[in-house]
């Protein structure tokens, strides 16, 4: 009996150390592509970052435990700074260890803003009507938030297809996006595209409301 338990535990042991050069070699793999991508297109990139989007505050899905910043692209698209990056944070413990990655996608805007995020409605009552009843939205500065929701915006938010799976925050000097997936360097610079088009709809007004300076 002992035989065996002192079998099933080298068997777990050798597995477990199987599992670990598996994740090792696939991760050097992949931090090799975006590398390679990164000087291609003209861009940076960094193995990890403890804060690439500085103080600006990521939505609360994205954040958690162990939290860790990795892959982080940056460069410029259509002049705009542009920041692409793995968010990851790790639940549990043990074998129950889940780790969690979000793709986000940012853009720096011409000013700093306050708080303000946007979400498409998923409720049974939600329609395509009116912005309220398509989106719903929530700021720390009321000011900033009714600058930036202007008509202008409002319709183009409404009409553009992008707005179903592309959620907006706009914090610090940032508007970015968020997804549960990991960083498609390709895909990132297409979201990029929709947050700057947004980031042009903007009035300047709304960055004047803010603290000059960045």
């Amino acid at each position: 009996m002992e035989g065996a338990l002192s079998v099933i535990a080298l068997v777990a042991v050798v597995v477990s150390a199987g599992t670990v050069v598996v994740a090792a070699h696939f991760r050097k793999e992949r931090t090799a592509e975006l590398r390679s991508w990164a000087h291609t297109h003209g861009w940076t990139y960094t193995d990890h970052l403890p804060r690439p989007l500085g103080e600006a505050t990521l939505p609360r899905s994205a954040v958690g435990p162990h939290p860790r910043a990795q892959h982080v692209l940056t460069g410029r698209r259509r002049q705009y700074p542009v920041v692409a990056f793995e968010q990851t944070h790790t639940m549990g413990k043990g074998t129950g260890r889940v780790r969690h990655t979000h793709r986000i996608v940012a853009v720096r805007t011409p000013g700093p803003g306050a708080e303000l995020q946007i979400l498409r409605r998923r409720d049974r009552g939600a329609s395509d009507d009116t912005f309220d009843s398509t989106f719903h939205a929530s700021g720390s500065d009321p000011a900033f938030t009714e600058a930036v929701l202007d008509g202008v915006v409002t319709k183009w938010l409404l009409a553009d297809p992008r707005s179903r799976s592309l959620p907006v925050r706009f914090s610090g000097d940032y508007v970015l996006t968020w997804a549960t997936m990991r960083l498609d360097p390709d895909r990132a610079l297409t979201i990029a595209d929709y947050l700057i088009d947004l980031v042009e709809r903007i009035p300047a007004e709304a960055w004047k409301r803010r603290a000059p300076g960045r």
